[in-house]
C-alpha cells in the first residue's frame, strides 16, 4: 500500500491516515465542489474576486492532508477557474493580460497558503505525537513505580511500546538454550528467523531491522538491553513491514524505554540481592542462636549425666544405697530435662516445616491440665501449685496432645522463672465463645511487651543469671495454639509479681462460668 500521509502517534488508538490516493482525492472533490459553487454564484449575481474560492479547498486540504494534495489542490483550482471563469470560457486561453497575472497570483498565493498551512499541521501533529509519546511514558513509569518483580515489569514495558508505536511489541529473555518471550502487547507471532535475530541482536549488541542482515526473514526489529546489573533483554517491534509505514526514528522512543526498564530490572536485582541478604542474615543469626542454645543449655544436662554414671561405675561398690538412689534420680532428671529440650527442637522444625498433623475433638480443661502438669512435673518441683480447674470447666476443641504439649511448656517456663516454693496457679475459664486455660507464676514477670518472648531462642532473664533452657517454650506453645485456631496471650499481673500466660482456643459447646 502507498505511504500514508501522517506520521502522528496516538495512545488512544490507531490514528486515522488516509492512503495519498485517497488524500489527492478529496482535494480534487473540493476543488470540483469549489468550482461548481463558484460558478452558480457566477451565473446568479456579478461578484468579484471569485478567486478567492478556490483558496478554501486549498486550506482544508493543507490542514488535512499535508502540502502535496494542497499545492495539487491549488494547480487544479487554477485551471479550473481560467477554464469556467475567465473569458474566453470552457478554454485555457487567456484573451486579457490582467487575467493571466490573476491566474499566476492566484497560484502563488495558494502555494503559499498551502506551504504555511501544512506546516501548521506538521506542527500540531508533532504536538499531538510529542504528547501522545509523554502520556505512554507517563503511564510506563507509574506502572514500573508499583511493579514489584520482573514479570511485571517486562509486560509493562511491552504495553508501553506498544503504545508508542501502534505495533506489535515483544520482550525477550535469554535461557539456557533457546530464547524466550517473557512479555508481549498486540498480535505478535514470533517465526523461528524472529528468534535468531533476537539471540543475534544480544550476542553482538547491535539492533537488528526485519527484513535486512544478518536474518532478511525476520519481521521484527529488535534492541538489545543489558543493565549495569547485568540484566538482559531484547526488545522486538514489528515495524518494518506494517501497511503504514515504518516510523522516522524509532531509536529514540525505545530508547527511551529500555531506560526505563534498566532501571527498574536494576532496582528490582537490587531488592532481590537486599531480600537475599536479609534471609542469609538472619539465618546465620538462627544458626548462632541454635548454637549458643545448644552449647550452653544442652551441655550441662549432659554433663551432669555423664558424671553421674561415671561416678556409680566407678564408686558404685562403696555407696550405700541411698547415695545410689540419689545419683541416679539426679541422672534420670537431667536425662528428662535433655530430652524436653531436643524435644522442643523437633517441634519447632515441625513447625516451620509445616508438619503438625491437627485432629481436634472436645476435650476437658481438666484433663488437659492434669496431663500437663505431669509433663511438666520436673520442672514443677519445689513449687506450690494450686489449679481452680473444675470437672464442669467448657470443654475446649483442640487437638490433646498439641494442647497439653503447649501448656506443659508453659507450666515449665513458669517453674523456670518462679523462685523456689513460689506458687504457680492455673485456672480456665470463657470469653465471647471462645476457652482459656490460664498459667500465673510469681516471677520476675515481663521486663517489656511479652510479644518479643513469643519468638525463637528468646529467654525472659538475659544473662548467665537466666534459667536454663533453649528460649522455645512460648514459640512452641504459640505455634501449636494457632495450628489449632487458638492465641497465646500474655502479660504481667496486676495482684503481686509475677507473669500470667493465656491459652485461647474455641469452645466445643456452650460457655459456662469460669470454672
Amino acid at each position: 500500500m502507498p505511504e500514508t500521509t501522517s506520521s502522528s502517534l496516538d495512545i488512544g488508538g490507531p490514528p486515522q491516515r488516509l492512503p495519498l490516493w485517497a488524500a489527492y482525492g478529496l482535494s480534487l472533490a473540493l476543488v470540483a465542489a469549489a468550482t461548481l459553487a463558484a460558478v452558480i454564484v457566477d451565473q446568479l449575481v456579478t461578484a468579484p474576486n471569485l478567486s478567492l474560492v478556490f483558496m478554501l479547498p486549498v486550506v482544508i486540504a493543507a490542514v488535512s492532508f499535508g502540502w502535496g494534495p494542497a499545492l495539487a489542490a491549488a494547480v487544479a483550482g487554477v485551471v479550473a477557474y481560467n477554464f469556467f471563469l475567465i473569458p474566453p470560457l470552457y478554454t485555457f486561453r487567456v484573451a486579457d493580460p490582467a487575467n493571466a497575472w490573476a491566474l499566476v497570483l492566484l497560484l502563488i498565493a495558494a502555494a503559499i497558503v498551502s506551504a504555511v498551512a501544512a506546516q501548521s499541521r506538521r506542527r500540531a501533529l508533532a504536538a499531538v505525537a510529542a504528547a501522545g509519546q509523554a502520556a505512554a511514558l507517563e503511564v510506563l513509569a507509574r506502572d514500573l513505580a508499583g511493579a514489584a518483580d520482573r514479570n511485571r515489569i517486562v509486560t509493562a514495558g511491552a504495553e508501553a511500546l506498544h503504545r508508542l508505536f501502534q505495533a506489535p511489541a515483544v520482550i525477550l529473555s535469554p535461557g539456557p538454550d533457546a530464547m524466550s518471550l517473557v512479555a508481549q502487547a498486540g498480535q505478535a507471532v514470533l517465526a523461528d528467523a524472529d528468534l535468531e535475530a533476537a539471540r543475534w541482536a544480544l550476542a553482538s549488541r547491535l539492533p537488528t531491522r526485519g527484513g535486512a542482515y544478518p536474518v532478511e526473514t525476520a519481521g521484527f526489529d529488535f534492541w538489545p538491553v543489558v543493565t549495569p546489573q547485568r540484566s538482559q533483554i531484547v526488545i522486538g517491534l514489528a515495524i518494518s513491514g506494517r501497511d503504514q509505514g515504518r516510523p522516522a526514528a524509532p531509536e529514540r522512543g525505545v530508547e527511551t524505554v529500555a531506560g526505563y526498564l534498566s532501571v527498574a530490572l536494576d532496582r528490582e536485582e537490587y531488592a532481590r540481592q537486599l531480600l537475599e541478604s536479609r534471609v542469609q542474615k538472619a539465618s546465620e543469626q538462627l544458626k548462632a542462636d541454635l548454637l549458643a542454645a545448644v552449647s550452653h543449655d544442652l551441655k550441662t544436662p549432659l554433663s551432669t549425666i555423664l558424671v553421674t554414671l561415671q561416678s556409680l561405675k566407678k564408686f558404685g561398690k562403696r555407696q550405700d544405697a541411698a547415695a545410689r538412689e540419689e545419683l541416679l534420680t539426679l541422672a534420670e532428671t537431667e536425662t528428662a530435662r535433655l530430652s524436653g529440650m531436643v524435644g522442643n527442637l523437633l517441634d519447632m522444625n515441625r513447625l516451620e516445616a509445616g508438619a503438625v498433623p491437627v485432629h481436634v475433638a472436645a476435650a476437658a480443661p481438666a484433663t488437659l491440665v492434669a496431663e500437663a502438669l505431669r509433663r511438666a512435673s520436673v520442672a514443677l518441683a519445689g513449687h506450690e501449685l494450686v489449679s481452680e480447674v473444675k470437672a464442669r470447666a467448657a470443654p475446649l476443641l483442640v487437638d490433646a496432645s498439641l494442647f497439653e504439649s503447649a501448656l506443659a511448656n508453659v507450666l515449665e517456663n513458669a517453674g523456670k522463672y518462679s523462685p523456689k516454693g513460689g506458687a504457680v496457679r492455673v485456672r480456665a475459664g470463657a470469653d465471647d465463645g471462645m476457652g482459656w486455660i490460664e498459667v500465673a507464676d510469681e516471677g520476675p514477670g515481663f521486663a517489656g511487651p511479652p510479644e518479643p518472648l513469643f519468638e525463637k531462642f528468646t529467654r525472659g532473664v538475659a544473662g548467665d543469671g537466666r534459667a536454663p533452657g533453649t528460649g522455645l517454650g512460648l514459640a512452641i506453645a504459640k505455634g501449636f495454639l494457632e495450628a489449632q485456631g487458638g492465641r497465646l496471650e500474655a502479660g504481667a499481673r496486676q495482684d503481686g509479681p509475677g507473669a500470667w500466660v493465656r491459652l485461647v482456643a474455641p469452645l466445643a459447646g456452650p460457655a459456662t462460668a469460669p470454672a
